[in-house]
């Protein structure tokens, strides 16, 4: 440095800036006033901090940074980075869930895991299988007990009661005492508020924090807070639906017995809410109090006990138990046969057994016993592929008096006409059931909403089952099954529009969800579409590696045409947008043909679809169904395969449009781009260039993409790694997530030279000599294009 020339300022990190004195911090403040020092600190948000540190803010010496919290994308980036490997779909939500994407608890919470052996790799995805770290000694919960550390007596109270109680109403006598502390608790981020309807209702921030507390309260303390809040929900009369339930929570952990009723109401509630182990053990407490637990007064209590079992995967105690109930017990017996046959058919395989049973109770059963049977009746037989008779029942059990439990049959038959390619037919069947029933939430009711929506979608298109889904907020607080349901319809909408990014958000949540297995909502379908999604958005890497998961689910728990075809239908999509069209092809075609002979024609004519969309157009046209009998969406897909086949450029402009109307935004797009091609062969250049305009205002006015296997009208398309093979691409995508050539070989089931041999040829055909570029070939401008921007400067840190 020359001499006289003035010295550079000295650049200072400073972690924890709060914690310092204030003799420090004044020293700092005059520092970088003066220009001598450059500091890049981070703080608490919502922390008290020393006056000279707020003053460099302030005083605009600084820059302030506040750092959001990370969505579920981003967290699952992030955990991939971490542990070099995939987190399995409910791991990544349960630690989403925990932290809310807050960066600091992820990472505490992370590595207390690993650190404890129970987030582990287990066959190259990885699992964590671990409560969280509410233990003092646990860095995680010392860290919860440092934001919670400096509470007043009456902050601290209420603390406590939120995590007994929560989500704990703001109204509640015991709540509105402490109001000024529940204010000041919300203003610094610790309690956080939500609305259910015209209620006010009080969260911790984080789970994490209700566990720190609940842990670290005094026995006594915690009964006599208990004690205190039941008697202060039973003091507003227990007008909810979930106030019995949590009354009985807190007098069972605070040493009290509740009646005998209540504990049959909460375990009720616990089995629709999915929680089993709840509902079980409620349920075994209240037979233990029985005078006759074999009795008639039993059964309701014995059949919650039998389907907490089964929603455990514990199918024979279930089963068990089922057998057991009387066979003429106060009306109940019709139910108790058809959740019996639902338990063998789903949980033990044993699906002509349950047939025989349901047969044999229809022969006696009479009114809603008799509606009940065949409801499980229409069940089976989707669970068999009788799509025919299933709808067909419709016709056959009419019950005007009783059309709530009518629906038991509506609803299924409905879900079979689409399925069969008529979802005309299913509106028309669906219209006839009582439109009050939108003002109950039974999951009747909740099932008949879902396929009037379903229903939609296929005919009136995406605006109309948009605006009916969005009126029904209350499925959200339901049952799990229910909420996994509206989840995977809300991604349907997602899909047909083009968003990628919010469908893949929706299924990181769905995946998650350990429901029971039922006819909407296999696991491996979920995680299939999820797959999709991922590949639809881009993310291919990732898209592969959650197929490879797939592949290991679907071989857990009972399997099912529609379930098995339509994740095989996602597979293709998968394998079509990483480059490899002829398995794509294959796995439709084949899709096609078995879904035809079981007269699913809409997963039929969807599969021909792609295949034609790919380029097969003369096996998908020439294996297409009949036309007579085909509306909606299966229609339209019918006439975009023979429009292919035909090379008409006119019927696809037509469909374009029309798809565009219904809001099937990137099919709306894709079909323009094809008639803009089909035109330009044809010489017809001002058809051409009309049809090219179209697709640019399509996909200029709703941001979706064209699919890798559609030339952009008018450009050139970036060329995809479309190279590689199926094989190929799974192994590259897993050495590219940081697993060994022998991990990777493990997975697949392959030699480790085989793999060698798979990555050797990767390695030619995409230019590269090494492995760390592998990533950035599969998913250019991916993880590492995004991550320039979170490289800039930063003043400030938003951390819990």
């Amino acid at each position: 440095m020359p001499q006289g020339a003035p010295a550079a300022p000295l650049v200072l990190g400073l972690d924890d800036a709060h914690l310092i004195d204030s003799a420090v911090a004044a020293c700092l403040y005059a520092l970088v006033r003066d220009g001598r020092l450059r500091l890049v600190a981070a703080v608490l948000s919502g922390v008290a901090m020393p006056g000279d540190i707020s003053a460099l803010w302030v005083e605009h010496l600084v820059e302030r940074v506040e750092v959001p919290h990370l969505d579920r994308t981003a967290t699952a980036k992030v955990l991939q980075s971490r542990l070099g490997g995939q987190p399995s779909a409910d791991s990544m939500e349960r630690l989403w869930s925990a932290t809310r994407g807050n960066a600091l608890l992820l990472r505490e919470l992370t590595d207390a895991a690993l650190a404890t052996g129970t987030l582990r790799n287990e066959g190259s995805i990885w699992q964590w299988r671990g409560e969280l770290p509410a233990d003092p000694a646990d860095r995680p919960a010392a860290l919860v007990q440092l934001r919670l550390g400096a509470l007043r007596p009456d902050e601290r109270e209420l603390v406590q009661l939120v995590a007994l109680g929560e989500p704990l109403e703001a109204d509640l006598p015991v709540a509105t005492g402490l109001a000024h502390a529940a204010e000041s608790l919300n203003r610094r981020g610790l309690v956080v508020t939500e609305r259910a309807g015209r209620r006010l209702r009080l969260r911790l921030a984080y789970p994490l924090y209700s566990a720190v507390v609940l842990r670290s309260m005094p026995e006594l303390e915690g009964r006599r807070l208990r004690r205190q809040l039941a008697d202060a929900i039973e003091g507003v009369g227990m007008r909810r639906q979930e106030d019995v339930p949590r009354v009985v929570d807190l007098r069972l952990a605070a040493g009290q017995i509740p009646p005998a009723e209540q504990l049959r109401a909460a375990a009720e509630h616990a089995l629709r809410r999915f929680d089993f182990g709840r509902a079980e053990a409620l349920a075994r407490t209240v037979l233990s109090q029985a005078d006759s637990p074999d009795g008639v007064a039993a059964v309701p209590v014995r059949l919650v006990l039998g389907q907490a079992l089964q929603g455990q995967g514990r199918y024979r105690e279930a089963e068990r138990v089922f057998a057991s109930v009387p066979d003429r017990s106060s009306g109940r017996s019709e139910e108790a046969l058809a959740i019996r046959a639902v338990n063998m058919a789903f949980g033990l395989g044993r699906t002509a057994e349950a047939v025989g049973i349901v047969e044999g109770g229809l022969v006696s059963a009479r009114g809603r016993g008799r509606l009940r049977l065949l409801g499980a009746c229409s069940l089976l037989g989707l669970l068999e592929d009788r799509f025919e008779d299933v709808s067909d029942a419709a016709g056959t059990a009419r019950f005007p008096r009783d059309a709530a439990r009518e629906s038991l049959v509506i609803v299924p038959a409905a879900f079979a006409l689409v399925e069969r390619g008529d979802p005309a037919t299913a509106v028309r069947l669906l219209s006839e059931l009582p439109l009050d029933q939108d003002k109950r939430h039974s999951s009747v009711d909740t099932a008949a909403q879902w396929m009037r929506t379903y229903a939609a979608l296929h005919t009136t298109g995406v605006a109309a089952a948009a605006a009916r889904l969005g009126g029904m907020h209350w499925w959200d607080e339901g049952d799990p099954q229910g909420r996994v349901r509206a989840a995977l319809l809300r991604v349907r909408l997602h899909r047909a529009r083009g968003h990628w990014g919010a469908a893949v958000e929706e299924l990181r949540r769905a995946a998650a969800v350990d429901a029971v297995p039922d006819w909407l909502a296999a696991p491996s379908w979920t995680l299939a579409q999820l797959a999709a999604a991922l590949a639809e958005a881009g993310e291919h890497a990732e898209a592969v590696r959650t197929l490879v998961e797939v592949r290991s689910l679907e071989g857990q728990g009972v399997g099912y045409p529609l379930a098995q075809d339509g994740t095989a239908i996602e597979s293709a999509l998968v394998h079509a947008h990483v480059g490899d069209r002829a398995r794509a092809v294959h796995l439709a075609l084949s899709v096609a043909e078995t879904a035809g002979r079981a007269g699913r024609r809409a997963q039929e004519v969807a599969a021909l679809h792609l295949a034609a969309r790919l380029g097969a157009t003369e096996e998908a046209v020439a294996a297409l169904p009949d036309g007579s009998g085909l509306s909606g969406t299966t229609d339209l897909q019918a006439r975009h395969v023979r429009a292919l086949a035909l090379r008409d450029g006119g019927a696809l402009e037509e469909l374009a449009e029309r798809c565009a109307a219904l809001g099937f935004n990137p099919l709306a797009a894709e079909a323009a781009a094809q008639a803009a091609q089909v035109h330009q062969v044809g010489g017809r250049q001002s058809r051409s260039r009309a049809a090219r305009l179209l697709c640019q205002e399509i996909t200029a006015s709703t941001g979706v993409t064209l699919p890798p296997w559609v030339a952009a009208p008018g450009g050139s398309r970036t060329a995809l790694t479309t190279a590689l093979t199926v094989r190929e691409r799974e192994v590259a995508a897993l050495v590219a997530a940081g697993l060994s050539n022998q991990e990777v070989a493990d997975r697949l089931y392959v030699s480790v030279r085989t793999v060698e041999n798979h990555l050797h040829r990767t390695y030619g055909k995409l230019g590269i000599t090494a492995r760390s570029e592998l990533a950035h070939r599969l998913d250019p401008g991916g993880p590492q294009r995004k991550a320039g921007g979170a490289r800039s400067r930063l003043a400030g840190r938003r951390r819990s």
